[in-house]
C-alpha cells in the first residue's frame, strides 16, 4: 500500500482519537457515544465517489446550534469554561468531517484535533489519557508529514489541470517506490526521536509545580457531592447501599529509620470524630476546639505531642478528594503537596480542610502509634469526659443500658475514684459491645424498610434500632453503642474513617477502596486515653473481610499505583522530584555543576584582574557576541536566498562555489518573478522564460517589454556563463524600475 493511500485513513484516525480523548478527559460517556459514533460514521457517508457532503448553509446552522449548546453548558459553572469549549470543538470537528473534503478542510480538521488534545490536557489527570496522548503525538506527527506529501500531490494535480484546461483535476496518483518509503521511514524515525527526546529533556530540565492543582481538577471532574467521607452521620436515610470497589487512596507506612511497615492488624484511618447529637439520628462534630492553620506547600507543620515517642510516617496518595485529612493515630506533623487552610481539632486529634480551601491530593503525616490522647477544655473538672457536648439522652435506651449492666453484674453507677471510673468505663462499654456484636442485631445495607411504618417512623433512629427494628449498617451499630454509653455517663464518641487490611506487596502500600468506609467508637479509658470499640459484627468490619487479591485485583491495584506515579511524579514533577531523580541516577552531579560554575567565575575574575580593564572586558565580549550574531544572521539569509534562487531557476543539483556564483548572477531574474507574482502574474514551472514573456505580450505589452529585456539578460548570464557587465547591470536596474512602475507595485 502506497503512502498516499495510507493518508486518508491515518488522518481520519488522528481526528477520531482526538474526539475520543476529549470525551475521556471529560468522563462524558454520552458525548463519547454520540459524537464518537457520528464521527465514525462520517467516513462511510461523506467520503468516496458517492459521498454526501453537508451544504455550507447547513454546516453553519449546525455550528451555531453547537455554539448555543456549549454556551448553555458553560453557564452552569462560569469558573470552569474548558469542558464547554471542549464540547463545542468536538461538535465542530464532527461537522467538519461531514463537509466537502478539500485541502483547507483537511488542514482545519487536523488543527481542530490538535486543539481537542490541548483542551483535554488542561482538564485530565488520568494515566489512560496520558498514554493516549503519547500515542497520538507520535501518530499525529507521522500523519502531519503525510499531509505535506498529500498537499504537494494535490497542488501538482491542480497545476496540471490548469495547464491542460481541465475543469476538475483527477485524483493524485499514489506515490510508490522503495526509495520513497525508505526515506519517509527514516525521516519519521529521526523526527520522532528528536521530538520526544527534546520534549523529555525539557521536561526534566524545567520542573513545574502542578500537584497543587490536581485536587482542583479532581473536584471539578467528580463534583463536591462525590467527596468520599462526610463530616457527619445521618441515620434517616432509607435506601439500599451498594459496596463500591473504586479505589479512594493508598497509604504507605514507614518508621523513623525509613523502613516500610506492615501492621499485624487492620489499619484504621480516623477521619471525623462526632460527639454532638443533634437529634433525629444526626451526629456532628462539636463546635469546641477547631483552630485554623495555614499550610505551605511541601513544608512540615508540627503539633504539640509527647517527647521521645516513636513516630510513624504515613504517605497518602488520594484518588478522590477528601474533606477530612486522615491519620491512623495522634498526628504530630503534616506536609501537603499544596498550600491550604486546615482545621486542627485538638480535642479529637483530627484534621480537616477549611471550607474555602481545596483538598490536597497528596500529603504526609507523622503520627504517634497508639490510642488518642485525652484533651479537655476544662482541665479543672474532676471527672474525665464530663464536658461531653450534646450527649445522647433517651429514657427507654437508658433503661435498656441499665438492664444490660445488671444482667452482667456491673455497677450501674460510676465510681467516685478517678482511676476506678476510667476502668468502669471500659467494663461498661464491653458489656454493650457484646450485646450489639453477638446479640440479635443484623447487619444489612438495605435500609428501605427502616421506619417504613407509621409507628416506627416517628421513633428516634437509635431507639428504633435498639428496641424495634434491629437491623442496620456500621453507623447504626456505632451510634447505638455511643447512645448506650451516654445514657449511663460514659464518655464516648463516634468515629468515621476507613478500615482495611488490603496490602499491595508490589508497591508496599495499603490500598483503600470506598467499601472500606466504616464507623466505630472511641471510649475514654485508663490513661486517660480513648480506646477503640467496634460493635459491628466481625464478619462485616471491612478490615476483617476477605481481602485477598486475585489476579484481576492485582492488575487493578497495579494500574492504580501507576496512576499515582503518573499524577505525582510526572504531572507533578517539581524541583524536589528533580533533585531526587538526579541524585539517584547521577550521584553528586549537582555538586559537580556548582563547583564548575564557581571555578568558572573565579577564572573570569582572575582574567579581569590580570588585564586590568574591569567591566570593559564584559562590554567588549558583548560587542563581539552581537557582531557574531549579526554575521551569522547575514550568512543564514545569504544561504537561504542562494538556495531559493537555484530552486526557482531549476538548478537543484549545483553546490559549492559554483552554486554561490550562479545564485549571485541569476538573483535579479528571481526578483523579477517575485514582482510579477506579487502583481498576480505567476510563471508556471513548466513554461520557458522566453515563452512566459511572449504570453504576457498578449495582455500586458508594457510589462512584457521589460520582462523580455530582463529575460534576455538572464539567458546571457545562465547560458553564456558570464556575469552581467556594468552596462547590462545598469540596464537591468532601469528595467526593474520601469517594471515596478508598470505593475503598480510598491517597493
Amino acid at each position: 500500500m502506497s503512502l498516499l493511500r495510507l493518508y486518508p485513513l491515518m488522518s481520519f484516525a488522528v481526528v477520531l482519537l482526538a474526539i475520543v480523548a476529549q470525551c475521556l478527559s471529560q468522563r462524558n460517556p454520552w458525548l463519547l457515544v454520540l459524537a464518537g459514533g457520528l464521527a465514525a460514521l462520517s467516513r462511510a457517508i461523506s467520503e468516496g465517489p458517492r459521498g454526501v457532503a453537508l451544504p455550507r448553509a447547513i454546516s453553519l446552522t449546525l455550528t451555531c446550534i453547537a455554539l448555543l449548546w456549549s454556551a448553555s453548558v458553560a453557564s452552569v459553572d462560569l469558573s470552569q469554561p474548558i469542558p464547554a469549549i471542549g464540547q463545542f470543538v468536538v461538535w465542530l470537528t464532527v461537522i467538519k468531517l461531514y463537509e466537502r473534503h478539500t485541502l483547507e478542510n483537511e488542514a482545519e480538521r487536523l488543527i481542530l484535533a490538535l486543539l481537542l488534545m490541548v483542551l483535554a490536557c488542561l482538564i485530565s489527570i488520568d494515566l489512560l489519557f496520558g498514554l493516549l496522548l503519547l500515542f497520538w503525538s507520535g501518530f499525529g506527527l507521522i500523519t502531519l508529514m503525510l499531509f505535506q506529501l498529500h498537499c504537494a500531490a494535490e497542488r501538482q494535480q491542480l497545476l496540471r489541470a490548469q495547464a491542460l484546461s481541465i475543469a476538475e483535476p483527477g485524483s493524485p496518483q499514489p506515490v510508490s517506490g522503495p526509495g520513497l518509503r525508505r526515506h519517509y521511514r527514516n525521516i519519521s524515525l529521526v523526527s520522532l526521536v528528536l521530538v520526544f527526546g527534546l520534549s523529555a529533556a525539557a521536561f526534566l530540565l524545567f520542573p513545574r509545580q502542578l500537584t497543587s492543582g490536581l485536587s482542583t481538577v479532581a473536584l471539578n471532574t467528580s463534583g463536591r457531592a462525590e467527596v468520599a467521607l462526610s463530616q457527619g452521620v445521618d441515620l434517616l436515610g432509607a435506601t439500599r447501599i451498594s459496596l463500591s470497589g473504586a479505589q479512594v487512596l493508598s497509604v504507605g507506612l514507614t518508621n523513623e529509620q525509613g523502613e516500610t511497615i506492615r501492621l499485624d492488624r487492620p489499619l484504621r484511618l480516623r477521619g471525623s470524630v462526632l460527639t454532638a447529637y443533634r437529634g433525629d439520628g444526626i451526629w456532628e462534630i462539636s463546635s469546641w476546639g477547631p483552630s485554623n492553620m495555614e499550610l505551605q506547600a511541601d513544608r512540615w507543620r508540627t503539633f504539640p505531642g509527647p517527647e521521645d515517642a516513636p513516630m510513624v510516617t504515613q504517605d497518602f496518595i488520594l484518588d478522590e478528594p477528601q474533606e477530612q485529612i486522615l491519620s491512623m493515630s495522634v498526628p504530630v506533623g503534616i506536609k501537603a503537596d499544596s498550600s491550604l487552610t486546615m482545621e486542627f481539632r485538638a480535642s479529637s486529634q483530627t484534621m480537616g480542610v477549611a471550607r474555602d480551601s481545596t483538598p490536597p491530593m497528596k500529603y504526609e503525616i507523622r503520627a504517634i502509634p497508639g490510642p488518642p490522647l485525652y484533651l479537655t477544655p476544662m482541665p479543672n473538672r474532676g471527672v474525665p469526659g464530663a464536658e461531653m457536648i450534646q450527649p445522647y439522652a433517651n429514657s427507654r435506651v437508658q433503661l435498656l443500658a441499665i438492664s444490660l449492666l445488671e444482667r452482667a453484674g456491673v455497677s450501674t453507677l460510676p465510681p467516685e475514684n478517678r482511676e476506678e471510673r476510667l476502668a468502669w468505663n471500659t467494663r461498661v462499654t464491653e458489656v454493650f459491645e457484646r450485646h450489639l456484636k453477638y446479640g440479635e442485631y443484623q447487619y444489612t445495607l438495605d435500609l428501605t424498610d427502616v421506619g417504613s411504618t407509621t409507628e416506627t417512623s416517628s421513633i428516634d433512629p437509635i431507639e428504633r434500632f435498639l428496641l424495634r427494628q434491629k437491623f442496620g449498617h456500621c453507623e447504626y451499630f456505632a451510634s447505638a453503642l455511643v447512645g448506650l454509653c451516654h445514657t449511663v455517663q460514659v464518655p464516648a464518641r463516634l468515629v468515621v474513617g476507613y478500615v482495611t487490611n488490603r496490602y499491595d506487596e508490589l508497591s508496599q502500600r495499603y490500598v483503600v477502596v470506598r467499601s472500606d468506609a466504616h464507623a466505630w467508637v472511641e471510649v475514654l479509658g485508663v490513661g486517660p486515653r480513648w480506646q477503640v470499640f467496634d460493635p459491628t459484627p466481625p464478619a462485616n468490619v471491612p478490615g476483617t473481610r476477605e481481602a485477598s487479591m486475585g489476579p484481576l485485583d492485582k492488575i487493578t491495584w497495579f494500574w492504580r499505583w501507576l496512576e499515582g506515579q503518573w499524577r505525582f511524579n510526572v504531572l507533578g514533577f517539581d524541583y524536589e522530584t528533580q533533585l531526587y531523580l538526579t541524585e539517584n541516577l547521577m550521584p553528586g552531579l549537582r555538586e559537580r555543576i556548582s563547583e564548575a560554575m564557581v571555578a568558572t567565575g573565579r577564572w573570569l575574575e582572575r582574567v579581569q584582574r590580570s588585564l586590568g580593564i574591569g567591566w570593559l572586558l564584559y562590554l567588549v565580549l558583548a560587542v563581539i557576541l552581537a557582531a557574531a550574531m549579526i554575521l551569522m544572521n547575514r550568512f543564514y539569509r545569504s544561504r537561504r536566498r542562494s538556495h531559493r534562487v537555484l530552486e526557482r531557476v531549476g538548478l537543484h543539483d549545483v553546490s559549492g562555489r559554483v552554486a554561490k556564483e550562479l545564485s549571485a548572477r541569476l538573483g535579479f531574474y528571481v526578483d523579477m518573478l517575485d514582482l510579477l507574482q506579487e502583481a498576480g502574474h505567476v510563471k508556471p514551472d513548466w513554461q520557458p522564460p522566453a515563452a512566459f514573456a511572449e504570453t504576457l505580450q498578449q495582455h500586458h505589452p508594457r510589462v512584457a517589454c521589460e520582462v523580455a529585456g530582463i529575460t534576455a539578460s538572464y539567458y546571457f548570464c545562465r547560458y553564456g556563463e558570464q556575469a552581467l557587465t556594468e552596462s547590462r547591470t545598469h540596464e537591468v536596474k532601469e528595467s526593474m524600475a520601469r517594471l515596478v512602475e508598470a505593475l503598480g507595485v510598491k517597493r
